[in-house]
């Protein structure tokens, strides 16, 4: 986990990037979601990208420094 100290101004950029990331992250999965409903790639797999994303969600939220 992360140690470092920020000052606010630091913090605000980091939440800043944070949200904007979650952003990108959100809409990776509504386009999985959507390739879902074309059925061009089997639905395991679909369910394994999302799977990892909200990973890496999550992951970048537990090592945000509190």
């Amino acid at each position: 986990m992360a140690t470092e100290k920020f000052t606010s101004r630091e913090g605000e950029g980091l939440y800043r990037l944070v949200v904007l990331l979650n952003g990108s992250l959100r809409l990776v999965v509504m386009r999985l979601e959507e390739l879902a409903t074309l059925k061009i790639l089997s639905p395991e797999y679909l369910r394994e990208l999302k799977r990892l994303t909200d990973k890496i969600e999550k992951e970048i939220t537990n090592e945000l420094p509190r």
